[in-house]
């Protein structure tokens, strides 16, 4: 209890919560980082591993669905790379990293960059002998992936944000 009122007194605020009353000269409106996030159309992200991410993003940026009058653009370049990590004698790879590079930028409605950014999430999975064995540990290794870009991103974007709105 003592912790809550020491981080009351010094000012902190949680940088999710949404705000109300004037801003001070210079910052934005009120309404909060959570309401920028809301308002923010993510793109079509090319692939199917885009579409994953793009899938991810949405649940974590548009919870109760994408904005019918976007505030913000989100745009995704996704670069997926694979590396065998572990090689037997027989030179059969036995486990293999699956790297995901997503680049970034938000973009207001006229298309003016107001900022970019990179992500990248690196997951392994096992090679098996069994081709459908790898072929969906594969499938699980992107997805864990995805799942690494998305939280990424939201946190970088909630920091723009914040940024932005002076907080």
């Amino acid at each position: 209890m003592l912790a809550i009122l020491l981080l009351a007194a010094c000012g902190f605020e949680p940088m999710y919560a949404e705000r109300t009353g004037t801003p001070p000269a210079g910052q934005q409106a009120a309404g909060g980082v959570q309401s920028d996030m809301s308002g923010t159309r993510v793109t079509t992200i090319s692939d199917r591993v885009g579409q994953l991410l793009r899938n991810q993003l949405l649940d974590r940026l548009n919870p109760r669905g994408e904005p019918s009058q976007p505030v913000y653009y989100l745009v995704v370049r996704l670069n997926e790379q694979k590396e065998s990590v572990l090689t037997r004698s027989d030179e059969f790879s036995t486990a293999t990293n699956l790297r995901l590079i997503a680049d970034y930028d938000v973009r207001d409605p006229q298309g003016n960059i107001l900022t970019t950014g990179y992500s990248r999430a690196i997951s392994r999975y096992n090679t098996l002998e069994s081709q459908y064995a790898t072929i969906a540990a594969e499938d699980s290794a992107r997805a864990r992936a995805t799942r690494q870009l998305a939280d990424d991103i939201r946190a970088k974007l909630a920091v723009f944000y914040a940024h932005r709105r002076g907080l």
